[in-house]
């Protein structure tokens, strides 16, 4: 059976559709990769700007970094702060771009603020598990959610992965969320071994079990700079572009990155290859 199709303000996303690009932007100075951070009006139009003519698809707002903060020191900020950061710049953006947005953020009042301003999908690296009231707010204004893995503390295997990903599924469900409206994440990165990381690029076909589109995002995460001995994001570029052609060619339907034009490059390799495979296969 072909995966749900998810619509995201009019962007199809799913089995038959190209795999979308979500690009980042931070407007919390503690996000680990310090170039996607702003809170500039004019410098916010021009990386937006860019983001298009490099071909982005979603782009995707935190107001409040997800990094772990065993990794990066990142500081906790609160649901206050969150929301004078969002408030303040997210009607300059709206009026900059007529893509779909998306709210990155674990915290209910966050999102719905954003929804409310014209945000179009909520992005909760919670899985649901941060904030009760997220699922109804969700479900009350209709729109699509993507529901990340998380094991509380750091995914340790893909079965756990999987597992917390499964419950978060199933709460959505019964919440009232459509399976038209749901957007699953393996939960790359935050905290867990690299090789378990790893590990979920090469059997990521096991997440398409949901039937659900599946959205990945690897850029300039750890595990790259683990392996390729680089501490600086800055430096995992090449790593991050090689990941996101093996995760396109395993499932991905959407890549989340810092780099747009790049990813871009990589994502048609990675489907080029896919294509090629299936059609020997048949």
């Amino acid at each position: 059976m072909a995966k749900h199709v998810v619509d995201v303000d009019g962007l199809r996303i799913g089995e038959g559709y190209p795999v979308r690009l979500m690009g980042i932007l931070n407007l919390s100075p503690e996000s680990f990769y310090k170039v996607t951070i702003t809170n500039d009006k004019s410098a916010i139009q021009e990386f937006i700007s860019k983001m298009e003519t490099d071909g982005v698809d979603i782009i995707d707002i935190g107001a409040a970094s997800t990094a772990p903060k065993t990794l990066y020191g990142t500081s906790k900020v609160s649901e206050t702060t969150e929301l004078n950061r969002l408030t303040s710049i997210l009607g300059d953006i709206t009026d900059s771009t007529n893509l779909p947005l998306s709210i990155d953020t674990v915290s209910s009042k966050v999102a719905e603020v954003a929804l409310d301003m014209g945000v179009a999908l909520v992005n909760d690296v919670s899985g649901l598990q941060s904030d009760s009231k997220m699922g109804s707010v969700v479900h009350s204004k209709d729109v699509p959610i993507v529901l990340m893995a998380n094991c509380g503390s750091p995914c340790s295997s893909v079965q756990s992965s999987l597992s917390s990903l499964e419950e978060s599924y199933v709460e959505a469900i019964t919440t009232g969320i459509g399976h038209e409206k749901i957007i699953l994440d393996p939960g790359i990165g935050f905290g867990k071994p690299a090789e378990v990381d790893f590990e979920i690029l090469g059997k990521l076909q096991e997440f398409t079990r949901f039937d659900q589109p599946l959205l990945v995002g690897v850029s300039r995460k750890a595990f790259i700079g683990s392996l390729l001995n680089q501490k600086d994001p800055a430096e995992r570029l090449s790593g991050s572009l090689a990941a996101t052609a093996i995760a396109v060619f395993n499932g991905a339907n959407v890549i989340r990155t810092h780099d747009v034009k790049e990813t871009k490059m990589a994502v048609r390799i990675g489907e080029a290859i896919l294509q090629q495979t299936t059609k020997s296969e048949e």
